[in-house]
């Protein structure tokens, strides 16, 4: 799940609240222009900010300021664009808000951004992986339809301008595991006969398994974990444990077609929801507890062993466990290392995105240089080089893959993450196959056969000099970039968590807005939440309150029977 995802799940008391952090037009007078742009918190480079601003000074010799505002969720988000209180030129929020946008006709496309050809970086270095514009529909921002309210459809991706992506996956400690459940693992038929070292490698192979999030419910793990207090998030490991067998490649009954699992991944009629409830009540008798944000810090300090986690915040987690300074510069000694593992199960996981949209305007603003500021500061976001500010900053996964002509984001993924020595080093390495995310082509738009890149440090500190070459190897237009890394590594357990690989793209599941159906989710997961009681339980209040019925009702009748036998004495003394 997203950060703006991970925003919506703070108290509802927060609801309508905005927490601007730069000043508005109102205050000053001294801008040509004011752009603003709401996103969530701690969610950017903000020296980019100042740094687009000095450049449109230095290039036009306007003053134009970015009014930076923040918001706790997406329906505070929503709430406010309703209102129509306050205007944006650019709001940035989660996938299936933008289409209830766009759906209530509160945003509106970017063709014309693009038919003015106003967005070349991010046109040029998009993943293809992630929304194509060349009319293939092959990227997944284009397999999701938006409905707008002329009663016509179009594809998520023209009303997205791609930010920060990812998956939600499962988080965990295995050393942890072990040591807070031994006895259960040592009496177990799988693992007993295994060494601790054993154990620990089972343990990181069975949550990457296709039984990976079944785990969830062992009685192995039972009282390790935390889950998401959030019911799409949730909801979403619900679908997979209660239609696992739609998402098996080994059952009879899975769904071959990526689509078709993909409409079952979004099944939300009744029924389902019911079966996903009563999966989702099983689960909770073996977790620890419910955790909005604090799962990234918990399992870091070993409150928790296994998290259910947005992989931007396993990044973040993983870095934590290794280096112990905030500046990430001091790496823990041996003993006090904190090794964590992020793993997309193989029966797959949600992949969701944060994405900017244009808020509706007046007709004239589209001409306007307001309008043409804003769409350049958008795409200012999205030069390859920026995009990899911002991924350093807040260790979510940028959009932008880059493309022959700018290698930056394949060059920071080899700086961080490539243990190799380059071309030539015969050691021996896990191979982690990132082919699906780049699209290098040449001057004719032909893919490239051979790409060779010379690894430089991003922020020019030290010198590294690396050469990796890549080639097509099978021949089918994509070039092999496959990461040399030790899985095992500090490097390579970030790399797991800021990409996807390869193989389980076909894997990774679009969760749409739930619509009509929002409301029966929502009491759906009231009714988790609700903590019900266990049926012994039920039974021994049952008999208490019958039992405790039947005796008011034997009190009664003996006392009304003491009574009677009173007066009748009472009486009987008087004749006497």
């Amino acid at each position: 799940m997203s950060k703006l995802m991970k925003k919506a799940l703070v108290s509802a008391s927060f609801l309508g609240i905005l927490s601007p952090i730069l000043t508005s037009c109102s205050s000053s007078g001294d801008y040509d222009y004011y752009i603003y742009a709401l996103n969530a918190e701690d969610y950017i480079d903000e020296e980019l900010l100042t740094s687009f601003e000095e450049m449109v000074y230095e290039r036009d010799g306007k003053r134009v300021k970015v009014v930076y505002e923040t918001y706790d969720t997406n329906e505070t988000m929503y709430n406010t664009l309703k209102t129509g209180k306050q205007t944006y030129d650019l709001i940035c929020c989660s996938d299936y808000m933008i289409q209830r946008l766009a759906r209530e006709g509160l945003v509106t496309s970017f063709h014309d951004a693009i038919d003015k050809d106003l967005m070349p970086n991010y046109l040029s270095n998009v993943s293809s992986f992630l929304a194509s514009y060349d009319g293939s529909n092959s990227g997944k921002l284009d397999t999701i339809n938006v409905d707008l309210p002329s009663g016509e459809k179009d594809t998520l991706n023209y009303y997205a301008v791609g930010y920060m992506w990812g998956t939600l996956g499962i988080l965990f400690n295995p050393s942890l595991v072990l040591n807070r459940n031994y006895d259960l693992f040592a009496n177990d038929e799988q693992y007993k006969s295994l060494s601790d070292e054993e154990k620990i490698s089972q343990i990181i192979e069975d949550f990457s398994s296709l039984d990976g999030y079944s785990n969830l419910w062992n009685p192995l793990f039972k009282g390790t974990q935390s889950i998401k207090d959030s019911m799409r998030d949730t909801y979403a490991v619900g679908i997979f444990e209660y239609y696992k067998d739609y998402f098996d490649p080994n059952s009879s009954s899975y769904l071959t077609d990526y689509n078709a699992r993909n409409e079952q991944f979004n099944k939300c009629d009744d029924a389902t929801i019911e079966g996903v409830q009563n999966t989702l009540i099983d689960l909770k008798g073996n977790i620890f507890g419910f955790e909005v944000d604090s799962g990234k810090d918990d399992i870091v300090t070993g409150k928790i062993a296994v998290n259910i986690a947005w992989s931007g915040d396993a990044v973040n987690s993983i870095g934590r466990g290794y280096y112990a300074d905030d500046d990430w510069t001091e790496v823990r000694d041996e003993e006090n290392m904190v090794n964590l593992y992020y793993v997309v199960p193989e029966l797959g996981a949600n992949i969701w995105f944060d994405a900017w949209c244009l808020p509706t305007h007046d007709e004239g603003y589209y001409e306007s240089e307001q309008y043409t500021y804003s769409i350049e500061f958008l795409d200012y976001l999205n030069d390859p080089a920026n995009a990899v500010s911002n991924m350093s900053y807040n260790g979510y996964t940028s959009f932008i893959g880059s493309n022959s002509n700018d290698l930056s984001m394949l060059n920071y993924i080899l700086y961080s993450y490539d243990t190799s020595d380059g071309d030539g080093d015969t050691e021996e390495y896990d191979l982690y196959d990132l082919s699906y995310y780049f699209n290098f082509v040449d001057e004719n738009g032909e893919p490239l056969k051979e790409l060779k890149v010379t690894v430089e440090d991003p922020w020019g500190e030290e010198e590294d000099g690396r050469v990796f070459t890549y080639k097509d190897e099978n021949n089918d237009g994509k070039l092999d970039i496959k990461i040399k890394t030790d899985l095992d590594s500090y490097e390579g357990r970030s790399l797991v968590a800021q990409y996807p690989e390869t193989k389980n793209i076909d894997s990774l599941y679009v969760m749409r807005d739930f619509g009509t159906q929002n409301n029966a989710i929502v009491s759906m997961w009231e009714n988790v939440k609700v903590n019900p009681l266990p049926v012994w339980v039920v039974v021994i209040l049952i008999v208490f309150l019958v039992g405790f019925i039947g005796y008011l009702g034997c009190y009664k009748i003996i006392r009304k029977y003491k009574l009677k036998k009173r007066k009748e004495l009472r009486k009987e003394n008087e004749v006497l």
